[in-house]
C-alpha cells in the first residue's frame, strides 16, 4: 500500500471525496498519521487502516472524519473535527478517512453510504462492473436502487472529457463575481462565463466532478440597487481544468415552489436566476 494514492468514491451518493488518498495501514503510520504536514490540499487524505479511531494531536489544521465498517459503509461522521485532539472510538469501525474540511458537505455524505476505495487504475472496472454484492442483488430483486450504480463512472467519465456542448447563449459577466463556502473565509472569484444552464468558475479550488457547490453571485456594479444584487445557486460540478471548474446549475421550477424561496439562503429557482442574469444582458446592450 505504501507510496500509492487511492480513490475515495461514494457509490450511493455518486460523488468522490477524493482522488489522492495515502493509506496508513502500519502501526508507525497510524500513529504518526498527519503529523508534520502543515495542511491538506484537496486532493489529500489519508486512509486509516484498521482504525477505530484517530487523533489531531500536532495536526495544525481541522479535518472531517469518515468512520466505515469492515463493509465500508458510513457509521460515523465528524466535520471539522479541531487540532490537537482524540477522536472517539467507535467500535464498529473498521478504517477511517481523514480528508480536507467541507468534504462530507460537498459530497452529500451520510451515515450508512458506501465507499469504494480503490486506486485511480482500479476505479473504471470496479464501477462499471458494478461490485454488486449480495446484498445489492437482492435490493435489486426487490426493485429497489442497487447501492453501486454502474454506469455512474461512465457518467462522470463523459462529463469530464466530452467535447463542449453547451446551448444556452453565453451571458457577459462585468461586475459578476461568485463566493463559495470551502471552510475558509470566503473571497471573490472570477466568472469565466455564465449562461441559465451553467457557468465556468475561474478558481485554484479543485472541486471533483459530482460535487455539489452552493454559489453566491454578486452584483458589483455600484448604480445597481441592493436589495437584489446577490443570490445564491445550487450547482453541481461537471467539468476541472487548470484554470477552474464547470458547474451545472440545479433549479427548481418555479411552479413546484408553494413558497417563493429565500433568494440568499435557500438557493434560486429558475425564474429567479433569469431574472438576475437579465441585468447583464440588458448592460451588453
Amino acid at each position: 500500500m505504501h507510496n500509492r494514492k487511492y480513490c475515495i468514491y461514494n457509490t450511493t451518493r455518486e460523488t468522490f471525496l477524493s482522488l489522492g488518498v495515502d493509506a496508513a495501514d502500519t502501526a508507525l503510520a497510524r500513529l504518526k498519521g498527519l503529523i508534520g504536514r502543515l495542511k491538506l490540499a484537496t486532493d489529500d487524505g489519508l486512509w486509516v487502516v484498521p482504525s477505530r479511531g484517530v487523533h489531531t494531536i500536532g495536526v495544525p489544521f481541522p479535518l472531517d472524519l469518515v468512520y466505515l465498517d469492515a463493509d465500508s459503509r458510513v457509521i460515523h461522521t465528524l466535520e471539522s473535527f479541531s487540532p490537537f485532539r482524540i477522536a472517539p472510538l467507535i467500535a464498529q469501525a473498521a478504517s477511517v478517512l481523514q480528508l480536507p474540511t467541507h468534504t462530507i458537505y460537498s459530497s452529500h455524505t451520510q451515515l450508512g453510504d458506501r465507499m469504494l476505495i480503490c486506486m485511480a487504475n482500479e476505479m473504471q472496472n470496479r464501477l462499471i462492473m458494478g461490485n454488486e454484492s449480495a446484498e445489492d442483488e437482492q435490493m435489486a430483486k426487490e426493485g429497489k436502487t442497487p447501492v453501486v450504480q454502474g454506469n455512474a463512472f461512465l457518467r462522470w467519465l463523459k462529463n469530464l472529457f466530452a467535447p463542449d456542448r453547451r446551448r444556452a447563449d453565453r451571458i457577459p459577466t462585468r461586475n459578476l463575481s461568485a463566493y463559495f463556502w470551502n471552510g475558509d473565509r470566503p473571497r471573490p472569484h472570477e466568472v469565466g462565463n455564465i449562461s441559465s444552464t451553467g457557468m465556468y468558475l475561474k478558481t485554484d479550488e479543485r472541486f471533483y466532478p459530482g460535487t455539489v457547490v452552493k454559489i453566491t453571485l454578486q452584483d458589483n456594479d455600484p448604480e445597481f440597487d441592493r436589495a437584489g444584487q446577490s443570490i445564491a445557486v445550487e450547482s453541481i460540478a461537471v467539468r476541472v481544468d487548470e484554470d477552474g471548474t464547470g458547474l451545472k446549475f440545479i433549479l427548481p421550477d418555479s411552479k413546484d415552489c408553494e413558497i417563493p424561496p429565500n433568494t440568499l439562503f435557500d438557493g434560486a429557482d429558475t425564474k429567479t436566476l433569469h431574472r438576475f442574469l437579465k441585468r447583464f444582458e440588458d448592460d451588453e446592450r
